[in-house]
């Protein structure tokens, strides 16, 4: 949904490992809707690098954000929670500018933590890898799932929609839980998604 030429999105390696970690994890949502925010670009994003948890957005960043907030201002929002790395909370903050919410933190909701890589080229990635000094694939689903079951899992609110701002591994932990194909499209910086319940499983669109 950015102006300009979007960051490319790498080929998902290892999805099915991250399918069977999300197995394990409970899931029964009371939400039958919410709304998922990747965020925007950043530097590390456009050159493909591990990125330290203080990575801002770059120029592009601020925009893709500042559009999705205009894709979203119509939308009822009544929560934002948000990951912590600045990339994804100044992301929620301009899509909460102007608006009567406060973004919670929430650190389970973090991109897995490649550590020991930080500030060197991805590459090819495969989610199957474990590097050393790094976050596990189990340890990173096991945050994430639990943290993203925890958040549906409360009552519904009928004043307004969950918003969820945080990473593109993320994205992919909670497609696992949820059994919805997110496309290529879906995953690029600050798309917001839609997902709803209905008696045929979960799905996954483009808000807005």
């Amino acid at each position: 949904m950015a102006s300009g030429t979007p960051t490319q999105v790498a080929p998902t390696l290892g999805f099915d490992a991250i399918q069977d970690l999300a197995r394990a994890i409970p899931f029964k949502p009371r939400l039958s809707r919410f709304i998922f925010l990747r965020h925007g670009e950043t530097e590390g994003n456009r050159k493909g690098v591990y990125q330290f948890p203080e990575t801002p957005l770059n120029p592009a960043g601020e925009a893709q954000a500042a559009e999705a907030a205009a894709v979203l201002a119509l939308a009822s929002i009544s929560r934002v929670v948000a990951s912590p790395m600045m990339r994804a909370w100044r992301t929620a903050a301009v899509v909460t500018d102007g608006r009567d919410i406060t973004p919670e933190p929430d650190g389970g909701l973090q991109e897995r933590l490649y550590v020991g890589l930080f500030g060197t080229p991805v590459g090819t990635l495969d989610w199957r890898v474990d590097p050393p000094a790094c976050e596990t694939l189990q340890t990173f689903v096991h945050r994430t799932g639990h943290s993203l079951a925890r958040w549906l899992s409360r009552e519904d609110d009928p004043d307004g929609d969950l918003l969820l701002v945080s990473h593109g591994g993320v994205l992919l932990v909670l497609a696992a839980l949820t059994g919805v194909d997110v496309h290529t499209e879906l995953r690029r910086n600050a798309t917001p998604i839609l997902f709803t319940h209905t008696s045929g499983g979960w799905e996954a669109t483009a808000a807005g």
